[in-house]
């Protein structure tokens, strides 16, 4: 249960059913780093799972390949390890891309520097004028 409006002080014998469950759109955002200063980013309305995973490692070696061409030499693209960075799926997608990529042990935040971009953008405010920010606006 994701809405708690049912637990309430009320009247007794008043109505305290919830019309519809009331979920905040999700933002999944996934960053690549690199030592240049470079920050590649990806948006989605979606958990992060392997399919979105993938999806972000095609776009960012499509990027770099016509960027930087040669960046597989002297890049190395470093993994956290969670569920969808080890998937059998994510490991034969590295290897179809030639990928030069490291897992790094768990809880290893400090060598990870997207984990720093993370904490610097998440300790802003990233909307300073409040604009509205639902789905109905975009439409």
């Amino acid at each position: 249960m994701s809405d708690f409006r049912r637990n309430k002080w009320q009247p007794s014998g008043s109505n305290n059913s919830v019309p519809a469950l009331q979920m905040a759109p999700r933002i999944t955002m996934l960053a690549a780093v690199d030592s240049r200063g470079s920050i590649y980013l990806s948006l989605a309305q979606a958990n992060s799972n392997k399919q979105v995973f993938g999806m972000f490692l095609r776009y960012l070696s499509l990027k770099l390949d016509r960027d930087r061409p040669g960046w597989r030499a002297t890049s190395l693209i470093l993994l956290d390890g969670a569920a969808y960075h080890v998937a059998d799926s994510t490991k034969q997608l590295i290897k179809k891309l030639r990928l030069p990529v490291s897992v790094l042990g768990p809880y290893s935040y400090q060598s990870q520097p997207a984990e720093l971009f993370f904490s610097a953008f998440k300790s802003s405010d990233i909307n300073p004028h409040h604009i509205a920010t639902t789905k109905g606006n975009f439409d």
